[in-house]
């Protein structure tokens, strides 16, 4: 039984859709939706070039670390709104800072999440494919079930 879905947004294509499954899964299974964003702690307050792109788009001014969680905040509303317009009614967001795949999987855990919903591909520059990449993490050391979703 699914009653608890994580799904890790950045405002990418593929995270929007995953976003759609994710809710269309709550409402058939009456699940809990939680919607994480993930602001990648680079140590020097830079912001990286997606989230510029992401801005750019958004019309939303970014310079520092505060305006990052500010536009993280953005990701993840425009996310819950997509969620409740498809009908998934218990929608929790959370903003948290640090390495997205440890992060994903930590709030997997403390959700207590049955299933992650997440896009193969995020707003990063390289394919989900590569070796390495947060989606292939998550998938590989999840302790519950994964769906990735193009």
């Amino acid at each position: 039984m699914i009653s608890k879905i994580l799904v890790p947004v950045d405002g990418s294509r593929h995270a929007n859709a995953a976003v759609e499954w994710a809710s269309d899964l709550a409402v058939k299974f009456q699940a809990r939706l939680m919607l994480l964003n993930v602001v990648i702690e680079s140590g020097s307050g830079l912001v990286p070039d997606e989230y510029r792109e992401y801005a750019k788009i958004e019309r939303a001014e970014v310079t520092d670390w505060d305006l990052l969680e500010s536009l993280a905040r953005k990701i993840v509303g425009a996310a819950e709104r997509r969620a409740r317009s498809r009908g998934a009614s218990a929608v929790e967001t959370a903003v948290e800072f640090g390495d997205p795949a440890a992060v994903i999987l930590e709030q997997s855990k403390k959700f207590a999440a049955d299933l992650i919903v997440m896009g193969r591909r995020g707003l990063g520059p390289l394919p989900g494919l590569f070796l390495g990449s947060v989606s292939s993490k998550v998938l590989h050391l999840a302790d519950c079930a994964c769906l990735t979703v193009k």
